[in-house]
């Protein structure tokens, strides 16, 4: 019996051991950068919409950059070697013809993955017909691999990455992970130039025009195996909790639509530290200085607040963004133009991610009446994180100049306790706010007011008049709000945040950890 029993169990053992090699061989790889060595050539075969690697070890395997950062981040040393590849943009024109990138864009728990989805419902209810229904295609880390498995298990075991991000579906660029690691072993201070991770792969661009068409190419290919694309694929989505806005548009091969999603940084806290704000407000710098420099030809820049309280809108005012971009670029286009005015109501309500919430019992009790699963609803940590940060004097101040100077430009208001039920209105369908309070330095709900429920910046300025004009009465009496909503951001902006930034990294605060 006690034989039978080991004969049964042996083979158990054995494949749980080879499981646990390949799940720690994977990590390792994750975790530790190796140097960048020769490039190998890349086949046509390796680049096409529809190409299936056979395995693991043959997806992606090369990497082509190599990145070094020194005295504490101010040097960051980032290469990227694709000389010895063969362009091969002619062979992807075959499959991208035709064909739109939309690159979504924004810190971590901004609500990126809740933009693609939303996305991805509009732009297939927007721009398909009858007999094609898909025309936008996000990125899917398992499809390369579905037909090797029978066990779906394994399959996501072995080759799931995290929300399916771009980052972890190509080796031309560090990821973000590979960034923090090259960060903390330079003893970068968060007060200091640890926020340039959020846009480190803009460090990595060539001054050879050439060399970075021929990166995007390598790049895409990597990129185009992940894509279910099919005959009437217009839209190729992907996202990442990055801002690389201008690594990704020196890059494109492709009409490229940039989106890019903001949220108060004390209610998100991106980076999990109590000094969010001022990496908050150096990265939103860097892109937002991009913008307004002209350096972007097509982008749309939106928050999480607006795209929660005033989604018809703000949807609304996207798709206008992607149709007048198209005319632009001479995209064309068989499908629908508008739809019924009311189609963004179809998906009112908010299923991603777990419940957050306050928890009163650890003292956080922001309002008793806001639900747990309200998505405006800071988390515990969150909260906990921000009162920390209030209870040290110069993150303090940031907060308080950020408060007083930087995001009431973007529209930021509290939410007062007798209308705090979020959820419960949106899935109703009320976008009104009222009763709205001066947006508070100390924990609070934060949304944004009414007239800033829109499209906030934009390359497409001309097109969202047309549309708020043509809207007239249907805007529901919305204040016009400054003028700037909807075109690229005000040189104010950029300037007060820069005096920001310039005043508060002068020295690291007291208690500042070692990012």
């Amino acid at each position: 019996m006690v034989a039978a029993r080991g004969k049964l169990l042996l083979p158990i053992l054995l494949a749980l051991s080879i499981s646990s090699c390949i799940i720690w061989t994977a990590q390792i790889q994750e975790a530790v950068p190796s140097p960048v060595g020769r490039v190998e050539a890349v086949s046509s075969e390796a680049v096409t919409l529809h190409s299936q690697p056979s395995t693991r070890s043959s997806s992606n395997s090369s990497q082509y950059w190599s990145l070094a950062v020194s005295e504490r981040g101010q040097n960051v040393d980032c290469k990227i070697a694709p000389q010895q590849a063969t362009p091969y943009a002619d062979n992807l024109a075959r499959y991208v013809d035709n064909k739109i990138m939309i690159h979504i864009h924004g810190l971590h728990h901004s609500g990126t993955g809740y933009l693609r989805k939303t996305l991805i419902d509009s732009l297939n209810h927007e721009f398909s017909s009858l007999e094609e229904q898909e025309v936008a295609c996000m990125q899917d880390s398992l499809l390369p691999y579905r037909h090797l498995y029978k066990n779906k298990t394994k399959l996501y075991r072995n080759h799931y990455k995290g929300e399916d991000e771009g980052q972890h579906l190509q080796t031309i660029y560090p990821s973000f992970q590979r960034r923090v690691g090259s960060f903390k072993e330079a003893k970068s201070e968060f007060f200091g130039q640890f926020p340039k991770t959020a846009y480190l792969a803009d460090y990595c661009l060539s001054n050879d025009a050439t060399e970075n068409k021929r990166i995007g190419n390598i790049l895409l290919g990597q990129w185009s195996r992940y894509w279910n694309v099919t005959s009437s694929t217009k839209f190729l989505l992907q996202k990442n909790p990055t801002i690389d806005v201008q690594f990704l548009e020196s890059t494109k091969i492709l009409p490229t639509l940039h989106i890019i999603i903001v949220r108060h940084p004390m209610t998100s806290n991106s980076w999990l530290v109590p000094n969010m704000a001022y990496g908050w407000a150096m990265a939103y710098h860097h892109v937002l200085k991009l913008l307004n420099e002209g350096k972007v030809e097509w982008y749309a820049l939106v928050s999480y607040e607006a795209l929660l309280e005033y989604r018809d809108v703000v949807v609304e005012e996207l798709m206008e963004v992607v149709r007048s971009g198209m005319k632009r670029f001479g995209v064309t286009s068989s499908f629908a133009t508008q739809q019924e005015p009311n189609m963004y109501a179809f998906r009112r309500q908010l299923h991603l991610h777990g419940a957050s919430g306050i928890n009163p019992k650890k003292g956080g009790n922001l309002w008793l009446a806001a639900p747990s699963n309200s998505y405006l609803t800071p988390p515990q940590k969150s909260v906990e994180r921000w009162r920390t940060c209030l209870a040290q004097s110069r993150c303090r101040q940031i907060l308080d100049s950020l408060t007083t100077d930087i995001f009431p430009l973007f529209g930021y208001v509290s939410i007062q306790k007798s209308n705090a039920s979020l959820v419960n209105r949106i899935n109703a369908g009320n976008d009104t706010i009222s009763k709205n309070a001066p947006l508070a330095v100390d924990p609070s709900i934060v949304t944004v007011a009414k007239e800033y429920g829109r499209v906030l910046f934009s390359s497409e300025s001309d097109a969202l008049k047309l549309l708020r004009k043509r809207n007239g009465s249907s805007e529901r009496d919305r204040a016009e709000g400054p003028e700037y909503i909807g075109q690229s951001p005000p040189t104010d902006l950029i300037v007060k945040m820069a005096e920001l930034l310039e005043k508060f990294a002068a020295k690291p605060p007291e208690g500042t950890p070692v990012a």
